[in-house]
Order: C-alpha cells, then sequence, then structure tokens
C-alpha cells in the first residue's frame, strides 16, 4: 500500500540549553517522528559539532512501530556524528514500562551514545549536563 500514513501519537519539542526534550505520548509511527519546527530546528543544528543530548519523557503506550524503530535508529546514528552524546529517558505513567524500557534500550544504545532511565526529569537533566560538561572538557 504506497501512500502516507496519519501521525500516530504526540511529540513536542523544546530546546533547553544543550539539550534537546521531548514530550511525548505513544504510540508512535514513523510520521510522527519528523521534525517540522524551523526555529526548533535551527536551535538544534547550532549544537552540531559540540555535544548535546536528549532527554525524553514519555507518556501512555511508549512503544514504537517497526519503521519507525528503524528510521529513529537510523536517524540517531546519524546525530552521533554531529555531537549527540546521549539519551535520558523518563517514563511518566506509561502502561507497559518494561516493554517500553526493552524497547528504548534496543532503540538507543549504540557505541558513542550513552542511555539511562530514570523516575524524575531534574536527575535526568543533572546526568544529560555532567556528560555534556565532560565531553566539552575532553
Amino acid at each position: 500500500m504506497a501512500g502516507k500514513f496519519t501521525k500516530h501519537g504526540s511529540l513536542s519539542v523544546a530546546i533547553d540549553g544543550r539539550l534537546i526534550v521531548l514530550n511525548g505520548e505513544g504510540p508512535w509511527n514513523a510520521e510522527s517522528l519528523h521534525l517540522s519546527d524551523d526555529k526548533i530546528m535551527q536551535n538544534l543544528r547550532a549544537m552540531y559539532g559540540s555535544p548535546w543530548g536528549v532527554l525524553a519523557i514519555f507518556r501512555g503506550e511508549a512503544v514504537y512501530v517497526p519503521e519507525a524503530f528503524a528510521l529513529l535508529r537510523k536517524q540517531i546514528k546519524k546525530e552521533i556524528t554531529l555531537g549527540r552524546v546521549a539519551t535520558a529517558v523518563v517514563f511518566e505513567d506509561v502502561n507497559s514500562p518494561l516493554l517500553s524500557k526493552h524497547q528504548f534500550e534496543s532503540i538507543y544504545e549504540m557505541p558513542g551514545h550513552e542511555v539511562a532511565f530514570f523516575d524524575s526529569s531534574d536527575d535526568a537533566k543533572t546526568w544529560l549536563n555532567s556528560l555534556i560538561n565532560q565531553q566539552q572538557q575532553a
């Protein structure tokens, strides 16, 4: 079947210092991964070449369909070459946290990129900023 599918899930994106903050409720498909906000993209591109990280705060059915899974892994591999050093994941009211954690480990764990799971976004931000600072001093 050719054509575009309707976007599933919600995902908002913001920039906080050297962090991209994702706030979303799943499940997500490939169409939900496309970032079209020009201002966010401009700020993201400004971070390229220096260490930066992602704070992902998820709710609901925090899972990706298989094609979104593959697309996201490919995107992260590219972003690692552009300075992405880590992802911190916070699950808030996730339906199946163990399943979600297993899938997210499969997505995010790759050479040159660290991933960790937290109960609070404050702890996640502290960890991310510490890693970014270490990378900037290296």
